[in-house]
């Protein structure tokens, strides 16, 4: 009589799990074969997504031989993109991270916990945000893309000389780069008014932004002085003949 031959039933698989030694053929010894296998290891991949026919050979002592077969499905790895991002500054606040398609996945990378992105701890660069998600079958599939955290331009302000309180109003210098935007009390457009300011040290601030939207500031302060208090007595009536005197 033919050799009583089984093969248990296989768990479907991911078209990206690694190679495996199939087993379940009963009695041991038999030679598996079908789409995907070598040697009796199967490899999803090269049998590609679907469900294939997996055969279990066996030879008794006899020379007699019967087989059993059983489907093993492979399943494809899910369809996953992510949108590219926008750059942004390394002010920028921590903002949740957003655009990975089918929603539910997680996102990965420098800076970002729990699904939210924070420029500051990522730095000034170029970083990779992966977006990774797994189907109903535990299958993975992933995309990356870059996001660009810009660097803050580097702004200074230099010092200012003191002025009086009655000094002409006058045009604020000394930030750099140029083409920035003055800014504190008794500024107006541009310009200082140490009058409208009053007595006292007063913050001026200068800020800039860059071509990639990016702000950064310095300030300085600027003191306006008080002016004197001056007060001149009363003078007695003189003759036109009286010796010269000191006032």
């Amino acid at each position: 009589s033919l050799p009583t031959v089984t093969l248990a039933a296989f768990d479907p698989v991911c078209l990206d799990a690694e190679p495996f030694a199939l087993t379940g053929g009963d009695p041991v010894g038999g030679i598996y074969s079908g789409t995907g296998v070598t040697g009796g290891t199967f490899d999803p991949a090269a049998a590609g997504a679907g469900t294939h026919s997996i055969t279990y050979s066996y030879t008794d002592a006899n020379g007699c031989s019967n087989s059993d077969s059983k489907d093993i499905v492979v399943n494809a790895l899910p369809s996953v993109s992510l949108a590219d991002f926008d750059p942004v500054c390394l002010d920028a606040e921590p903002f949740a991270l957003t655009g990975g398609d089918p929603v539910g996945g997680i996102y990965s990378g420098t800076g970002v916990t729990g699904g939210t992105f924070d420029p500051a701890a990522a730095g000034a660069g170029t970083h990779s945000i992966t977006y990774s998600y797994t189907d109903a079958n535990g299958c993975s599939n992933s995309d990356s893309k870059d996001i660009v955290v810009n660097a803050l331009p580097s702004v200074s302000l230099a010092d200012f000389d003191p002025v009086c309180l009655d000094a002409e109003p006058f045009a604020l210098t000394g930030g750099a780069p140029e083409g920035g935007i003055y800014s504190g009390t008794g500024v107006t457009g541009g310009t200082f008014d140490p009058a409208a300011a009053g007595a006292g040290t007063h913050s001026i601030t200068y800020s800039y932004t860059d071509a990639n939207g990016c702000s950064n500031s310095d300030s300085k302060d600027i003191v306006v002085n008080a002016l004197p208090s001056v007060s001149l007595a009363d003078f007695d009536p003189v003759c036109l003949d009286a010796e010269p005197f000191a006032l």
